[in-house]
């Protein structure tokens, strides 16, 4: 066996090694579930079809980009006033992932505060 063919040799059994290794712990790590709060129980759509075109829009943008960390049962269903909802969002674009950029998360603000101005929210 030439020296080229021993490196070659060496080189493959080392990433297999390391694929086991990384396997193993693979396996052994917890499976957590995801947490599950009590906003995502309630409905997971709004009614936009009385909103301007442009907030029905960026309805269509929020549904999109939120959904990729969790349901939008989740944000459609909180309680935030107004003016939490842009510390939120900003704090949702920081997770790794999110798919947020400062644009979009402009626009699902805006979205986000004229819904919680006009969407008539029943009280249980």
């Amino acid at each position: 066996m030439s020296k080229d063919q021993k490196i070659v040799l060496g080189t493959v059994l080392g990433v297999i090694i390391l694929v086991g290794i990384g396997m193993v712990f693979a396996l052994r790590a917890r499976k957590t579930t995801p947490k599950t709060y009590p906003a995502d129980k309630g409905p997971n759509f709004i009614d936009v079809t009385n909103y301007p075109a442009k907030m029905q829009e960026a309805y269509n943008l929020f549904t999109k980009k939120c959904s990729r960390c969790h349901t939008v049962a989740r944000p459609i269903n909180s309680t935030f006033a107004p003016e939490e909802w842009r510390k939120y969002v900003y704090k949702m674009m920081r997770k790794p992932g999110s798919g947020l950029k400062p644009k979009t998360a402009e626009e699902i603000i805006e979205f986000l505060i004229y819904d919680a101005q006009h969407r008539e929210r029943k009280t249980k």
